[in-house]
């Protein structure tokens, strides 16, 4: 068990006790419920009837996209179960799981019976307060923005009945604990506390209730050891998903465990020996292993769940240890994969693993077909292979094995099957699949909405079987078309609806869709006028359930296309495709009908409009000469002092130039310094700030399909979003890079500013020789961002920066010695909504973009040294300079004025965020050929090997390094 596993600071003790105070107070001055004669006191903890729990409960907006093309009724017998309790009494148990599942025994776990729960989110834990009031609670993550959103329920009947209770500002919460669960202090009888995700402004994990579970507040006194903690144990329980305290509990000689699939068993002789009561036989079909979260091939997984109905399980086998993330990337990978019908969603670690995860987990599950990621490492690979392949893993089955062997095979994501071997077979995204009346790229994007946001729909998933192996090819619907499975490896048919003639309709529709506005992108001669005139066409034609996810996939489409008009120089084209983007986040605001969509639309149409970053390029479209002279005729230059010197300059690289000056572009008219604290102000509404505003696009784009935009209802506020670090400072009320809260700090208190890392100003400037042996680059501490080191100084003119190869190698680029390319990103503003992009490769390529915009042509100087170079050195930790010669790949010299506002800017945001600016360096996947373009021609997937942190909608602050701006 965990008690013990935090100890609270006992001054905090009167700021927790408020709420209680409170709930006693309301608990006497209200009136008793019908038949009921305990007095206030016992009301206050929830020992009440049904009418005053019905008050207080309330509705929540639905956070998941319309899938009509499954539902949770679907899932009632086979749904995973993740926690069971138990009544005082030692008769009556309640099981919860995935899909708001809720099942119940009143003969002390011997047979059970399915109760409404009347949410389709995940339940984690429940737990029996008393004899008849019982309390679950879960969550789930919405869709492009990520947040974590926390589902609770209670049942004044002992489980026959449920309702929805306040837990609207909580996050997912995973365990709870009754009293003396989590602290070394005991609770007032009567609280509950609860652990769950990280809260986004506060970064509370801790949430209490005070009142039988009726309402739920974060504990916002919580200390930073105690958040830590809770942390570490949390990843722990939720990685293994294997609580034995929830997913166990005990009577008097008997025992009783819940598992995936809807598994129930029972036991006798206290865990000996363990008898299935419920879901006797379920194992899986299909174990899908993926080595990230971009490479899962969601549209497969969907077909065999929803279509095939086979019984499925999918495990991250990651190249790296947990860390404090994990938690919710795999929360979010659960969620998607429940959402799909995936029975189990597992973590593993071959790489730090002791034991042998892959044979395991074969044990656990016995599957007919393993499909493995082809972005695994080979190592982890070949151990799969070879686990598959060992009949001592599978021995439910060894006798039937022989005679109809195992399957593997490797699943891949690609933009364009047209060039697939014989030995291979591709799911298009555009495939139809009838029995659910839904397209596989939907199945794919409804889940990449949650997961990877930010990642382009690939064309195809293509299934190849693994050289070696005697896996046949077919052309099966199925991956298990042809063996013979055993009945508990497939879903019961009666769980299947059949889809109606009008949604047939609609996914057929759908594909000419797709293929028109494919064609459209791809177009080169595309005008955002075009685009207004295919939605204006469209969108009345869309039903409504399908509308976003329409318009998202316009939008990651579009943002690739840019990307990929921008590397291959296509100057006009990219800028085209950046319109149509502005064009597509505003429709977004006002057509789609999910909430969490059109609040990240919304704001980042704000941040864009206010960009320092996209000023630039703004102005460069505007005036040709932008880059220009005083009346004198001389060019401006930036001294450190704050004013301008007239004086050219010699650059980086020890030649005469004059490095341009900006002067009359400033930051966005609508800047505007604002102090605010998360914890003391109601969240501003949820209204469009940018719908009106034309400087986003062009003229036509500008309300251009307000004729043919549906009315919706006002977006709902969200808490946790409003005080988003990023969203706060997307919109000018505060910097990302704030600090939490010291332990002795209150609620109401503002947080302090996060002590931001040195900017050394040095009198000399550097040789850009990639040997690091100036002065300026001794006593550095040297930061990790991603995947690589670097460190900066500055002089009155030029940031420099010195990149250094970690030697570690991650991700996608772990059979690699070094990377192929770097970029480099600069925020000039601090608001990581927009950044400048640098780009440089091993064999002298460059490039700088801001957002996919290539027409910002900034003067930039960049020395690369030999990266074939093969030889291995020791790296420094972070704080010290890497020893025995780090291997370094880039110096790198920007102009000031390039990059960072003018100085007489300062006093408009003095002690606000605009006073830093924020780098991050990391590898690229990305080459350019001799002849100067992309060697991928793979634009609507041409993210494929960039890091996971590459593919959310929104930017985390943990990859970007904070400094002050230069100053003399």
């Amino acid at each position: 068990m965990i008690a013990s596993v935090v100890s609270l600071p006992a001054g905090n003790w009167a700021l927790r006790l408020l709420p209680l105070l409170a709930a006693l107070l309301a608990g006497w001055m209200s009136t008793p419920a019908s038949g009921q004669t305990m007095p206030g006191f016992y009301r206050a903890f929830g020992n009440t009837g049904t009418t005053r729990s019905r008050h207080v409960a309330s509705t929540s907006e639905k956070f998941d996209l319309p899938a009509t093309y499954v539902s949770a009724s679907q899932f009632a017998d086979d749904a995973s179960l993740h926690a069971v309790s138990v009544s005082p009494d030692g008769m009556i148990l309640v099981a919860v799981g995935d899909w708001g599942v809720i099942v119940r025994s009143e003969d002390a776990g011997k047979t059970w019976r399915n109760f409404a729960s009347g949410v389709d989110a995940a339940l984690c834990d429940v737990r029996f307060l008393n004899e008849t009031r019982v309390v679950a609670v879960g969550g789930g993550y919405e869709p492009v923005t990520g947040l974590s959103r926390g589902v609770a329920l209670a049942s004044d009947d002992a489980g026959r009945t449920w309702h929805r209770v306040d837990s609207l500002e909580t996050t997912k919460l995973h365990r709870m604990a009754i009293r003396n669960g989590f602290d070394a202090e005991p609770l007032p009888a009567g609280s509950i506390e609860a652990v769950g995700d990280d809260a986004e402004a506060s970064r509370g994990n801790r949430f209490h209730s005070f009142d039988g579970g009726l309402t739920w507040l974060e504990d916002s006194a919580q200390s930073t050891e105690s958040r830590t903690k809770l942390r570490d144990w949390l990843r722990q329980d939720v990685l293994v998903q294997a609580s034995e305290s929830a997913r166990q509990t005990k009577g008097e000689g008997w025992r009783v465990r819940v598992g995936s699939h809807g598994l129930i068993e029972r036991s006798t002789d206290d865990g000996q020996t363990w008898n299935p009561v419920r879901g006797a036989g379920r194992g899986a079909a299909i174990v899908f292993v993926v080595a990230s979260e971009q490479s899962v091939p969601w549209a497969l997984i969907g077909r065999e769940a929803l279509e095939m109905n086979r019984r499925v399980v999918v495990v991250m086998d990651s190249a790296e240890p947990a860390d404090s993330d994990t938690v919710r990337k795999l929360g979010r990978l659960r969620h998607a994969a429940m959402r799909l019908g995936v029975g189990k969603t597992e973590w593993c670690s071959s790489q730090t693993s002791q034991r042998q995860p892959s044979a395991d987990l074969l044990l656990e599950h016995q599957p007919a077909v393993v499909v493995l990621d082809s972005t695994l490492p080979a190592s982890t690979r070949d151990a799969w292979v070879s686990a598959t392949l060992d009949d001592s893993n599978f021995p439910l089955t060894a006798s039937s094995i022989r005679k109809q062997p195992r399957r593997v095979y490797t699943s891949e994501l690609q933009s364009d099957a047209a060039g697939n071997s014989s030995r291979s077979v591709a799911l298009r995204s555009e495939a139809l699949l009838s029995g659910r009346a839904v397209l596989a790229g939907d199945l794919a994007l409804d889940a990449m909405m949650v997961v990877t946001p930010a990642m382009a729909l690939p064309d195809s998933v293509v299934v190849s079987p693994v050289p070696g192996t005697s896996t046949e090819l077919r052309r099966d619907l199925s991956l298990t078309g042809g063996l013979v499975l055993a009945s508990g490896q497939q879903v019961g048919s009666g769980a299947t609806d059949s889809a109606s003639r009008r949604r047939l309709q609609i996914a057929t529709a759908r594909m000419s869709q797709l293929s028109r506005l494919n064609d459209l992108l791809r177009d080169p001669g595309l005008r955002p006028k075009e685009l207004i005139d295919n939605l204006e066409i469209l969108l009345p034609r869309t039903a409504s359930e399908d509308r976003t996810r329409l318009l998202y996939w316009l939008w990651t489409q579009t943002r690739a296309a840019a990307q990929h008009a921008s590397s291959t120089k296509n100057v006009m084209h990219a800028e085209s495709l950046v319109a149509c983007e502005n064009i597509l986040l505003r429709t977004i605001v006002d057509a789609a009908p999910v909430d969490s969509a059109r609040r990240w639309a919304d704001c980042l149409l704000q941040a864009r409009q206010e960009s320092f970053e996209r000023s630039l390029v703004s102005m460069s479209q505007s005036q040709p000469e932008w880059l220009a002279s005083n009346s004198n005729g001389s060019r401006t230059r930036w001294s450190g002092s704050g004013s301008f010197s007239h004086e050219a300059v010699s650059n980086a690289a020890g030649e005469s130039s004059v490095a341009d000056q900006q002067s009359s572009v400033q930051p966005g008219a609508h800047w505007q310094a604002q102090s605010l604290s998360p914890f003391a102000v109601k969240p501003v509404a949820y209204e469009s700030s940018v719908k009106s505003s034309s400087s986003l696009g062009s003229g036509a784009a500008a309300g251009g399909l307000d004729g043919s935009l549906p009315k919706l209802s006002p977006m709902s506020q969200r808490t946790n979003w409003e005080y988003h670090p990023v969203v706060m400072a997307a919109r000018r009320i505060s910097g990302v890079g704030e600090a939490e809260l010291d332990d002795d700090s209150t609620s109401a208190s503002a947080s302090p500013k996060r002590k931001l890392t040195a900017l050394p100003n040095v009198e000399s400037r550097p040789r850009l020789d990639c040997e690091l042996d100036d002065a300026c680059w001794s006593d550095l501490r040297w930061q990790r961002t991603d995947d690589l080191m670097f460190a900066c100084v500055s002089d009155n003119e030029y940031l420099y920066v010195a990149v250094v190869d970690s030697g570690t190698p991650s991700g996608s680029h772990a059979g690699d010695t070094r990377p192929k390319a770097l970029e480099l990103w600069i925020d000039g503003d601090g608001d990581l909504m927009s950044s400048f992009r640098f780009w440089c490769d091993s064999r002298g390529n460059r490039g700088a973009t801001v957002d996919g915009s290539a027409r910002w042509q900034p003067n930039w100087y960049a020395a690369l040294s030999g990266w074939g170079q093969t030889e291995s050195s020791e790296d420094g930790a972070a704080g010290q300079t890497p020893s025995r010669g780090p291997r370094v790949l880039a110096e790198i010299a920007i102009p000031l004025t390039e990059i960072l506002p003018r100085p007489e800017s300062w006093s408009r945001f003095a002690d606000q965020f605009a006073d830093q600016f924020a780098v991050r360096v990391r590898s690229s996947p990305s080459v350019v050929s001799d002849s100067g373009r992309s060697t991928s021609d793979k634009w609507t997937n041409g993210d494929i090997g960039r890091l996971a942190s590459d593919f959310q909608a929104m930017p985390d602050p943990q990859h970007w390094r904070f400094y002050p701006m230069p100053r003399k």
